[in-house]
């Protein structure tokens, strides 16, 4: 019954999204009450008492983002995300993305990066002066017979 119970709490503080990362991000920073579509409903999901989610800090524990650093526009989109979005201190991104996209431009080195560059730029007077994105490669898998795939952790600090 315990673990019902938590995968509940989990269920209703959890938020899936897909689509363009920035046009996410605006409609986070504008307040817009049509963020996340809510799901059909569904009797077990979705109780006679549960409120709709607001997300007034705009900030989150967890982001999970996939095949989303393909070219250097997506790199500086997905970094720009995590540095909005990402809770200070606290908040974990994670990134599954190839160490190389052929033809294209995007990487695990384009995307770190794309995340230092960040950091740099928030040196200046803004709403994200004084914060710095950190990226560590947590996994690597090479089978030998295709791109090697990283697994990246993002956080987020204030700078010293």
């Amino acid at each position: 019954m315990d673990e019902c119970r938590t995968a509940n709490a989990l269920v209703e503080r959890s938020v899936f999204a897909s689509g363009d990362w920035m046009e996410l991000s605006h409609k986070l920073l504008a307040g817009s009450d049509n963020i996340f579509p809510m799901p059909a409903p569904s009797k077990d999901l979705l109780r006679p008492n549960q409120k709709k989610q607001k997300y007034e800090d705009k900030r989150f524990d967890l982001i999970l983002a996939s095949e989303t650093t393909y070219t250097p526009e997506s790199c500086e989109d997905t970094a720009f995300l995590m540095l909005r979005h990402l809770k200070i201190n606290d908040g974990v991104g994670l990134v599954a993305t190839k160490r190389f996209y052929f033809g294209v431009g995007g990487g695990t080195d384009l995307f770190q990066a794309a995340c230092e560059t960040l950091s740099s730029a928030s040196d200046y007077e803004g709403p994200y002066s004084g914060l710095r994105l950190c990226v560590k490669v947590v996994q690597s898998y090479d089978t030998g017979n295709a791109n090697i795939r990283d697994l990246l952790r993002v956080s987020l600090h204030q700078k010293m």
